[in-house]
């Protein structure tokens, strides 16, 4: 409005002083006086443009049609809604898909592991004409899309029919064990509907061949429930295999979300072996929280005579030839006690120090403090509140080379100077850390923060130990080796420098096909992929390889609720902005008003 006056008082001012202040016509010269603003007020508006708000301007609908994966699970209605959207889009009106992507419409099936409307409902509201969205109700973002683009949507809800279903939400197991040794799974089970049985039989393949079958109990529907399922790994043999769970429950309407997979590496031997001698208690509440934090790659062997080893979980006798190979071949040995540097072999060391002939222990109260010092464990240790933690009992003098590092370190009565008890090497690929403190394990004991430092020590001490020395030529890996269905394999490369595009080679068992890598900021190249295993290879083969599987499962097969409703499609005023060039008779008033002053002024014999 501030701009139509604007120029309405400028015309007016100029006409004025042109004809009844120049020219001075008097009353002859309103006429001429009145075009010539008329015209300069219009040629004014086109030439600044302002706009103001108004409606927003009429154009054909635009459709977003949900193609998300749960559209076409037992008792959806996909059929339905891609008919439904066909309608409301008219002959002139757009259907967008969406999902975990935005997409053109097409009389594909769904395919996107994922409901996110936002981006798609952003660029619906940015074209012309009302929006309407066609889906389940089932919207993953819906509690965070804008209230004021909800409100100018129509929401059309073609809701599932609920149907009995009984799903593995989820499975956890370590990817690597040793040969015969147990392999624990958790599961997570849930319900819906009216199952016809209360319990059911989960079946586990290992490549294909049946490995054990167990009877479960399902939680009551609707719920969920966790279960624990332990197998035995007795003659599986060394290398990768992909193990796939499924769960049968009778009177299921939807078999697709009852199986899960995963790879494990079977090893011939543990990839950490801990050697204690004896086994106190720093070496009990060590293997039992790296048990934790390892699962089925940890074995603890304890001396409790002069040759004579026993299996630190089970008790059992073991051989003293037994657990040096078991050392010989390990990822990292951890050995607690003297006289066993002799049984180490493996890439890794990580010696916990104690008092014996050699070395000597200065007992008391010896206090950590941070922050740690700068070391490749710094990152594991940052979150640590060290008030929390007990004092060590004890502490074993070591001093550090030029070429290692500390991690940790620890004043005797929090006084005097800082005493290294976490210290570090790498020489030439070979990694190890020595433990000088006594005591720890009543960091474990105490619980609470306490024992979430303890567990951050080892934690991140193994995970710098079991990092292997990077191999130059070897930079193209994937993010993860198993995912759902409708979600891309992400293929990240570690090399320097990331190259434009990599050619990457895709074996199916059946056919091979060669696609092109196009990498990101993030150094992530995603690919879309079909349910199945995969074998992939860069091109060329020395830059990486590996195995990939993509499950049958996605999490939009589960029933969910219904997190957006139907209505909406009310336009908001000044939802539209009106500006003078959307305005044709703007242009002819400018063309009528000149033209008429012209000619009368040419009348009246004026120049």
């Amino acid at each position: 409005m501030l701009g139509v006056a604007a120029a309405t008082a400028f015309a007016l001012a100029l006409a004025g002083a042109l004809y009844l202040g120049i020219e001075r016509l008097g009353a002859a010269g309103w006429g001429m006086a009145l075009l010539r603003a008329a015209g300069v007020f219009a040629l004014t508006l086109l030439l600044f443009h302002p706009a103001r708000p108004g409606p927003a301007p009429a154009g054909p609908p635009t459709v977003l049609l949900d193609a998300s994966l749960s559209m076409q699970a037992a008792g959806g209605r996909w059929q339905q809604a891609r008919d439904t959207a066909r309608v409301l889009a008219g002959r002139e009106g757009v259907v967008i898909r969406f999902g975990a992507r935005v997409a053109p419409g097409d009389s594909g099936p769904p395919a996107d592991a994922g409901s996110q409307l936002g981006d798609a409902l952003r660029l619906a509201h940015g074209r012309p004409g009302p929006v309407i969205v066609v889906t389940d109700g089932e919207i993953e973002d819906a509690a965070t899309l804008e209230p004021s683009l909800l409100a100018r949507t129509r929401v059309v809800l073609v809701p599932r029919e609920p149907v009995p279903d009984a799903a593995l939400l989820g499975m956890a197991a370590p990817d690597r064990l040793a040969r015969d040794d147990s392999l624990p799974l958790d599961l997570l089970i849930g319900t819906a509907g009216s199952l016809t049985a209360p319990r059911s039989r989960l079946e586990v393949d290992l490549d294909g061949k049946s490995v054990a079958r167990r009877e479960l109990e399902l939680p009551p529907a609707p719920g969920t429930a966790r279960r624990r399922v332990v197998l035995s790994s007795r003659g599986w043999a060394v290398g990768l295999h992909l193990l796939t769970v499924r769960l049968r429950a009778e009177g299921d309407a939807e078999p697709r979300d009852d199986v899960r997979q995963r790879w494990v590496e079977v090893a011939a031997q543990p990839g950490i072996v801990v050697l204690a001698a004896p086994a106190g208690w720093e070496a009990r509440f060590l293997v039992k929280e790296l048990l934790e934090i390892q699962p089925g790659s940890v074995r603890g062997f304890a001396l409790i005579q002069a040759g004579r080893w026993v299996d630190m979980q089970t008790f059992d006798p073991v051989a003293a030839m037994s657990v040096r190979e078991a050392a010989r071949t390990a990822a990292v040995v951890v050995t607690l006690g003297s006289g066993l540097s002799r049984m180490t072999g493996g890439r890794a060391l990580w010696q916990w120090l104690s008092a014996d002939s050699a070395l000597s222990s200065t007992a008391g109260d010896w206090y950590v403090g941070g922050p740690p010092p700068p070391s490749p464990l710094a990152a594991a240790l940052g979150g640590v509140t060290w008030d929390s933690v007990p004092p060590l009992v004890g502490l074993v003098p070591v001093a550090p080379g030029q070429s290692e590092w500390v991690a940790l370190a620890a004043r005797l009565g929090r006084r005097g100077a800082a005493r290294p008890i976490v210290v570090g090497r790498d020489s030439a690929g070979w990694r190890a850390v020595a433990v000088a403190g006594e005591g720890f394990w009543r960091w474990a004991l105490r619980g609470g923060a306490s024992r979430e430092a303890y567990r951050s020590l080892l934690a991140g001490t193994l995970d710098w130990l079991l990092t292997p020395t990077p191999r130059r030529e070897v930079a193209l890996g994937v993010a993860t080796r198993v995912v759902e269905r409708g979600r891309p394999i992400v293929f990240r490369f570690e090399g320097t420098p990331v190259p434009d595009s990599l050619g990457v080679r895709l074996d199916d068992g059946h056919t091979t096909r060669e696609l092109t890598l196009r990498f990101d900021a993030e150094r992530e190249a995603q690919v879309w992929l079909e349910p199945g295993v995969y074998r992939w290879q860069a091109v060329p083969e020395r830059l990486g390889r590996g195995r990939v599987a993509v499950e049958e499962y996605s999490g939009e097969f589960p029933p969910r609720g219904v997190t957006l409703e139907a209505g909406g499609g009310q336009p908001s005023e000044g939802a539209g902005m009106v500006r003078p060039r959307s305005r044709p008779w703007l242009f002819a008033l400018v063309i009528a008003a000149l033209a008429g002053e012209w000619m009368w002024r040419h009348r009246r014999g004026l120049p």
